[in-house]
């Protein structure tokens, strides 16, 4: 679609080349400047609507019991570890 609006921009253009009348000639450039702006906008708005993230957000339920699944399986990990043993990163304490 906006190939057409550019080609009808082309032909406001060619017409406002080959017009004697003043008149024509403002009108086919104002409609050449519409067209060029609307055939601009549509290809942006198909750009950024290609380029759009589906982000999916968590509901407060479903993120509950993400951390508490996570919690039991640290609890599990810390649970099997043997005595004395700290997987923790080192603290930065100079």
């Amino acid at each position: 679609m906006p190939w057409i609006l550019f080609l009808l921009a082309f032909g406001c253009f060619a017409a406002l080349c080959l017009t004697k009348s003043f008149a024509l000639g403002v009108l086919c450039m104002l409609l050449a400047l519409v067209f060029v702006v609307a055939a601009t906008l549509q290809l942006l708005s198909a750009r950024i609507g290609n380029a759009t993230r589906h982000v999916n957000i968590l509901s407060p339920e479903e993120l509950r019991v993400l951390r508490e699944q996570a919690q039991v399986e640290r609890m599990r990990t810390e649970g099997s570890q043997p005595a004395g043993t700290d997987t923790s990163p080192p603290s930065a304490s100079a």
